[in-house]
Parts: structure tokens; sequence; C-alpha cells
């Protein structure tokens, strides 16, 4: 049963997703940061578990970062609405996103993992804080900290692709 958990909960966090959009929705903010919380406990737990217990598998490696993606992507669609959080850094967020998504893909098939690097990592820690300050209501920080997030998610996006494509030749 061990070897499932992490899995288990890296589909809790898109699950919990619905349930933090109704809470904002319904301007229940506090208990909405409670869920955001969970959702990123969630991750925390779900890489601890699989390290821990020598269980990280293909799967994992692909379902924990998606995971992370959706979560954060659909906060950050609702804050577009919630908070009047500018749409130009939610779309610069989620097409980074999409393409380290798709860089993923095309690695798997040639049977390689990309696993989170340290800006990957970075760049997941700046974007749960930017979330947390907008759920929590403080918006002024919120965007500031999205911005800095922003910067990040750009700079992991590029090392990630910079990384792929090094030593490919990719005119051929």
């Amino acid at each position: 049963m061990v070897k499932h958990v992490p899995n288990l909960l890296s589909i809790f966090r898109v699950l919990d997703l619905i349930i933090i959009i109704i809470l904002l929705e319904s301007s229940l903010n506090v208990w909405a940061f409670v869920f955001f919380c969970l959702g990123v406990l969630s991750d925390i737990l779900d890489g601890y578990i699989a390290r821990k217990n020598k269980i990280v598998t293909k799967l994992g490696a692909i379902l924990d970062p998606l995971a992370d993606k959706v979560l954060v992507v659909g906060i950050l669609i609702a804050m577009i609405k919630i908070m009047d959080v500018p749409y130009w850094m939610v779309i610069v967020i989620v097409f980074r996103e999409f393409a380290v998504t798709g860089l993923r893909v095309v690695a798997a098939t040639e049977r390689i993992v990309i696993s989170a690097n340290i800006w990957g990592k970075l760049k997941t820690t700046s974007q749960f804080l930017a979330l947390s300050l907008l759920i929590l209501g403080f918006k002024s920080l919120g965007i500031y900290m999205l911005f800095v997030a922003l910067i990040l998610t750009v700079v992991s996006g590029y090392i990630y692709y910079h990384e792929y494509f090094k030593d490919r030749d990719v005119f051929v």
C-alpha cells in the first residue's frame, strides 16, 4: 500500500484545487488557505515518502510536478477574476508550465526523466508563497511575490531547456 501513497497524494492535490476554488468563490479565504496548505503539505510528503521508501517511479516523476502545476495554474487563473491578478503574469507562468511539461514528455520518449532541480524547487516555493499571500487577501504583497515567482519561473524553464538541449543538435 505504501508504494501508492505518493501518487495518491499527487492526485489529492488535483482534487484539492476544486475545494480551494469553491472556498475562494465563497469568500472563505482562511479555509481556502488551510486547504492550500494541505496541498502544499501533500507535495512535500509525496516526495519524502517516495524517496524514503525507494519507490520513485516514472509515473510519480511525471504526476508530482503535473499535480503541482494543476494546483498553481488553477488558483492563478481563479485569481485573475477573484483578485484582479494581472492576466499577462498568469499567461507567462502557464506557458512555462506547459513548455516544461512538454519537454518532460519529449524526454520520456527517449527514456529520460527530467527531475526537478533547485531552480524548479525555488520556482515552486515562490509560487506557493505568492499564492498564499493572495489567498489570504494580501494583494499588493502577493502581486510583488508573484513577480518574483514569475522571474524564477522563466529562469527555471530556461535552465531545463538549456540542460536538455545543450548536447543535442536541435536543427537536425
